[in-house]
């Protein structure tokens, strides 16, 4: 009687998890074939363990797609076929509902959530001048060629790594403070990562990954190892690791 009490049991299970699998929505995202806005919403999609067609859309194949996009930009989703949805924000949120027991984004902790994802996008903000100096000076009042030009090209390393040592250490104590405050571990709490840490490591990472002309790799590390711990135990996670080669949290130590 008690093993087919037990064969119920595991036979229940699957077609539970079978019926989960049937009901789980086809989920489609594009953007470029680079981590950028998008890679916050790959993460929460791991961990929120959301199968997803993950489109990387090359450079010379963007203009046909452009104009196919609602606002003329990605990340754009697609859920079981639908209207392609956009703004990446409103996924990731969106992506955190699915399966409360995930936690991704717990209702008891939204307000450490919210602010969190507030403290990311400061650091985000701040970042955009230096950053646009070289990518669209003329968006900053300077000719669109100015950083090609030898004072253009001064300024583009003033700015970056003006704002490396001055800005950045500030903002990486906001939020190793935040760690902190909130019990060690994740920035917004709680025992394991919401959607807060999928951005925040997203962006924190950007800086180690080399490929920003006038960062150094080690800015991080340098500044605040609090946070390299915390990014670090973000990749660990089972959902993440080894999937990232280069900056912190990669498997590339050399």
């Amino acid at each position: 009687r008690t093993e087919t009490a037990h064969k119920t049991r595991d036979d229940e299970r699957r077609r539970n998890t079978q019926r989960k699998t049937d009901m789980a929505p086809k989920i489609k995202l594009t953007y470029f074939d680079i981590e950028g806005v998008a890679e916050p919403v790959r993460l929460a999609l791991l961990l929120a363990g959301m199968e997803f067609e993950d489109v990387r859309v090359k450079w010379p194949d963007w203009a046909s797609l452009k104009s196919e996009t609602p606002y003329g930009q990605v990340p754009v989703m697609e859920v079981d076929g639908g209207r392609m949805r956009t703004q990446s924000g409103a996924m990731i949120r969106w992506i955190g509902t699915q399966d409360p027991s995930k936690g991704l984004y717990p209702p008891e902790r939204l307000y450490e959530v919210e602010e969190a994802i507030g403290l990311v996008g400061d650091i985000i903000r701040s970042w955009t001048f230096p950053l646009y100096i070289a990518m669209r000076p003329g968006n900053l009042g300077h000719p669109d060629d100015f950083a090609k030009t030898d004072e253009g090209k001064a300024k583009v390393v003033e700015m970056r790594k003006g704002w490396v040592e001055t800005e950045l250490p500030r903002y990486l104590g906001y939020v190793s403070d935040m760690i902190e405050r909130n019990g060690g571990k994740w920035i917004a709490g709680g025992d394991g990562p919401t959607i807060a840490d999928c951005l925040a490591v997203s962006t924190l990472r950007g800086f180690t990954r080399g490929f920003i002309d006038h960062v150094d790799v080690d800015c991080v590390q340098r500044h605040n190892p609090a946070v390299v711990a915390y990014i670090e135990r973000f990749c660990a996670l089972d959902e993440i690791k080894g999937r990232y080669t280069v900056g912190v949290g990669g498997t590339n130590t050399e």
